[in-house]
């Protein structure tokens, strides 16, 4: 497994850590399946896990993924916010985030 960001050519076991992103597909003009209030939506889009290195989850997240690819954006720097707590890495010998998608989170926090 690569790191996601298509510029790092990093490889699972070539660094510690990182992050690991379940996204789902995004697809423009995509309908989830139901129809009337008696139907319920059903999400059949695709699934899956991106790793992105400890080095580019520094300063990226995975934003999306579409047909065309996965999509980083940069992170904000804790500096600007006045946060001096050193990094997660330096404290954790092997620093590893799990995230979810905003349409992941929001089905499994949708509960009521």
């Amino acid at each position: 497994m690569r790191c996601a960001n298509p510029k790092c050519h990093c490889g699972l076991f070539d660094m510690l850590g990182g992050s690991i992103w379940l996204l789902q597909l995004e697809l423009s003009g995509y309908q989830p399946t139901g129809s009337g209030e008696e139907a319920f939506s059903v999400s059949a889009l695709p699934r899956k896990y991106f790793w992105l290195c400890d080095a580019c989850s520094r300063r990226f997240i995975l934003w999306r993924w579409t047909p065309s690819g996965v999509h980083l954006a940069t992170k904000q720097s804790d500096a600007r916010h006045g946060n001096g707590s050193p990094p997660d890495s330096m404290s954790d010998p092997f620093p590893l985030s799990v995230h979810a998608s905003v349409q992941v989170e929001e089905e499994y926090l949708d509960v009521g």
